[in-house]
């Protein structure tokens, strides 16, 4: 029997509290800048921060681009679109994210991971 994909979960969150099911108590998530303001630093924070981007109107999903070890890297599909190409870093330990950082390209998110640029295979 083969091993799950790590990123089976994320891609088939459909709803905020699939998501929410996913986040380790102690998860941290890292903004694009070094500005602890911009940092949740548990999953009631990061529950918090989604709620508002909930409540403004903003949905979406994750299209997985590239997973590695404990690592997947995904892009979120916004709606509405936004003007940017943001992804983001999911550090997954027993099957939970304690980890999500988010970067300004995949690239960004690779190089940090340690896995190059990219152009390999996607596991």
């Amino acid at each position: 029997m083969g091993r799950l994909s790590i990123a089976e979960p994320i891609a088939a969150v459909r709803t905020p509290e699939e998501l929410y099911e996913l986040l380790d108590p102690d998860v941290m998530w890292y903004s694009t800048e070094v500005d602890s303001h911009c940092t949740c630093n548990d999953k009631d924070e990061a529950v918090a921060c989604i709620e508002r981007s909930l409540a403004a109107g903003l949905t979406g999903r994750f299209d997985v681009l590239r997973e590695h070890d404990d690592v997947v890297v995904v892009r979120p599909v916004l709606d509405p679109p936004r003007d940017f190409n943001l992804c983001m870093l999911l550090r997954f330990r027993d099957g939970l994210i304690v980890e999500m950082r988010d970067f300004v390209s995949p690239q960004a998110a690779y190089a940090y991971a340690g896995l190059g640029d990219g152009g390999g295979g996607e596991t």
